[in-house]
């Protein structure tokens, strides 16, 4: 009597192989910034929770964490883990409410570059910021360059020339925050700035189609 044995079929055979699958080098790049983008923006929101903490305490403002959403697949596992998935975007990062009434979304961006790209804002984030805007709510973009922080208007998160915003950018569209010791944005302090500087730059664009996009300013760092 023979043995049994399982015979796996070509495709199966095959996976191994293909996992395996050197990258490019261009691949490989864009795999690292992206875990890197994730490591930088993880950090960067782990300092808006802990000074929503403090405006939690003198009752400046609540901010709750917009996580993805997921649909469970499994059963609830020892610890309390189980298997998931994905099914959508969260769109921006914070839900955020303020003392006098006025509520609306943040999103939180980081780079350890120069400048940020407009398109960081994803479809998902600018879709929800911009009904925020439209309904009367507070939309706004928080970012990180390096250990400087800027609050921004949704309004003002574009730029007649340009596809990507530096300092300069960020502190004449926006706002910049002042920061404690341990790194943490105070935004609120400068949110009346950061919409005023807002309506004057838009003020002050030149009307659509009277411009072209600047082409050193393609290439994002």
């Amino acid at each position: 009597m023979g043995w049994n044995t399982h015979k796996p079929t070509r495709r199966a055979a095959e996976k191994p192989y293909l996992r395996q699958r050197r990258l490019s080098e261009a691949e490989q790049k864009a795999k690292d910034a992206s875990r890197e983008a994730q490591r930088t923006g993880a950090d960067a929101e782990a300092l808006v929770e802990s000074i929503a903490q403090e405006y939690e305490r003198a009752g400046r403002a609540h901010l709750r964490k917009r996580y993805e959403p997921y649909r469970r697949i499994g059963r609830v596992m020892k610890g309390g883990t189980f298997k998931a998935v994905n099914i959508g975007s969260s769109g921006p990062d914070f839900e955020l409410w303020l003392r006098d009434g006025r509520a609306g979304l943040i999103e939180v961006k980081s780079r350890k570059a120069a400048r940020v790209p407009l398109a960081a804002v994803g479809d998902a984030q600018s879709l929800a910021l911009r009904r925020c805007a439209e309904w009367g709510h507070l939309a706004l973009v928080l970012v990180r360059l390096e250990h400087e922080w800027f609050l921004l208007d949704y309004a003002a998160w574009t730029h007649h020339k340009k596809r990507s915003l530096n300092r300069t950018d960020l502190a004449t569209q926006g706002a910049q925050c002042p920061v404690d010791a341990l790194g943490r944005p105070d935004f609120l302090s400068v949110l009346p700035t950061a919409q005023h500087k807002a309506r004057c730059y838009l003020e002050s664009l030149p009307p659509r189609g009277a411009y072209e996009l600047d082409d050193d300013e393609l290439d994002v760092d």
